[in-house]
């Protein structure tokens, strides 16, 4: 599937946190590549002031970000619709059993982030979300 047609078919808002702006590049380009336009959070702070602000379809969060487990509990705080939280981390391998899936966490992806993982991911993240486009529909 061409990038520019996978997010059409696909369509989500996308928030990247992690801590740096160093470390969001293989994941925002990744999601660029796929036809998304993600925005970047470099703080925990940041982060829960973004999703205050907007109403994300996925936030795909390092694991290891200061606070993560408060900002997962409280939900993202005023939107009245809660995001689908993707955990990234290294240390997440077949025989953790997951080992990044946090509570309030629906899914964990490994980094480096693989590209077919990634597209699976946000394709269940499109339909969970009910953002999938139907065939036919402009």
């Amino acid at each position: 599937m061409e990038n520019a047609v996978f997010s059409k078919n696909y369509p989500l808002t996308i928030l990247v946190a992690e801590n740096g702006q160093d470390a969001t590049s293989s994941a925002k380009s990744l999601l660029i590549q796929l036809g998304y336009q993600p925005e970047v959070a470099t703080s925990s702070q940041e982060m829960l002031a973004m999703t205050r602000k907007k109403t994300y379809d996925v936030v795909m969060a390092d694991v290891q970000i200061p606070d993560l487990d408060r900002i997962l509990a409280s939900q993202t705080g005023g939107s009245s619709r809660r995001p689908i939280f993707i955990g990234m981390t290294v240390s997440d391998s077949a025989d953790t059993g997951g080992g990044c899936l946090r509570p309030g966490m629906d899914h964990s992806i490994c980094k480096p982030v693989d590209p077919a993982e990634l597209s699976l991911q946000l394709q269940a993240c499109s339909v969970l979300s009910g953002t999938r486009r139907i065939r036919g529909e402009k």
